[in-house]
């Protein structure tokens, strides 16, 4: 069986998508231009043009996946999602389309793109409608400087989409910018050790200070609940060039929270090295510094710690689906074939108890 934990499906981000109304969540899409600039491919990469949050420079939802904007005079582009995307909209269908041609089982559809009410429904109906093919996870915003009766509400949103709508996982289920061992988080941790199901770690894509200290976070809390698996995605969401003065050395600052022994890491996730401009001849498929990368931590922690993920559909802004696949299934020559049947599923099964 083949389980891609890492994918999505989601309603045009041109429209209101759960938020009050179109504006506020094009705003909201503008808000995160920033920490992917350098990563994504783009009309320039001078900062200056970056579109700040808040800032008018008519920033919109375009078509072929880019986002555009004027600043200083300049229109400027970025590209968001994948060309092949004529509207900016990624439906369950096509995501199983895509699916049926590489043989892919099952996909677990990662909260997110929407806003949080609105995505668990959304979500739920896809699991819904296709059972056998999807595993819904949910984001809720248990936020600790918000009110007990907020979060005890956010809990109660949580157990019902896990006992009611068949949810199986969490993506981020918590301000990313709190501190995930915070104590006001304990009954959060507690939820997630009795629902027995994992929860997504969006972490990275902060600054480096930041994001060292947020590892260290949550490594606390999952040594603290040993009950609770863990996944890290985006290989970190860190991979820098060695000139970037947030660079890590990827994976070195992970290894010690991998070597947990309920926390597990994504691969597959090469649109970290997809801009030509940063990357150069390693922005190639089937990129040498992402096998590298794996085979650093497949020597920590083995096979029974990776789990497949694609990102679908952003995966196209670097390679085909198959190609993604292919590079557990033929390039990643240190693993033998039942290491490699476990990164494609078998880890998934377990953990998702599918």
């Amino acid at each position: 069986m083949i389980i891609d934990v890492h994918a999505h499906a989601f309603p045009h981000q041109g429209g209101t998508c759960g938020y009050e109304d179109t504006k506020t969540h094009v705003m909201m899409q503008q808000d995160f231009i920033a920490p992917l600039w350098g990563r994504l491919v783009s009309s320039t990469l001078d900062e200056k043009y970056i579109p700040c949050p808040g800032e008018d420079v008519n920033f919109k939802v375009g078509k072929y996946g880019r986002y555009y904007w004027n600043k200083y005079g300049k229109e400027c582009w970025i590209q968001r999602y994948p060309t092949m995307m004529v509207e900016m909209e990624w439906t369950p269908e096509q995501m199983i389309a895509f699916m049926d041609t590489e043989r892919v089982d099952k996909a677990v559809l990662q909260a997110v793109y929407m806003k949080a009410n609105y995505c668990r429904k959304y979500l739920a109906d896809c699991v819904k409608r296709w059972p056998n093919r999807f595993i819904g996870t949910v984001t809720i915003d248990y936020d600790i400087e918000k009110s007990e009766e907020h979060r005890q509400g956010e809990l109660k949103k949580l157990r019902d989409s896990v006992h009611n709508d068949g949810m199986q996982g969490v993506f981020q289920g918590y301000p990313r910018e709190q501190k995930a061992d915070d104590e006001r988080f304990e009954p959060f941790w507690a939820e997630m050790a009795n629902l027995k199901i994992p929860h997504f770690f969006f972490i990275g894509f902060m600054p480096k200070q930041r994001y060292l200290e947020s590892i260290e976070q949550i490594a606390r809390v999952l040594k603290k609940f040993p009950d609770v698996n863990g996944i890290i995605g985006h290989l970190g969401g860190n991979i820098k060039p060695p000139s970037d003065p947030d660079y890590t050395d990827t994976p070195s600052e992970l290894l010690n929270l991998l070597k947990l022994p309920n926390v597990y890491f994504e691969v597959g996730y090469v649109l970290a090295y997809e801009n030509w401009a940063v990357w150069k001849e390693n922005y190639e498929y089937p990129y040498p510094l992402h096998t590298k990368l794996i085979k650093r931590i497949y020597d920590e922690v083995g096979a029974e710690k990776l789990l497949f993920g694609s990102d679908m559909p952003n995966t196209y802004r670097t390679c085909t689906y198959k190609q993604c696949l292919d590079l557990v299934r033929l390039h990643f020559d240190f693993l033998n074939e039942e290491g490699k049947s476990l990164v494609l599923g078998g880890n998934a099964v377990k953990l998702f108890r599918v």
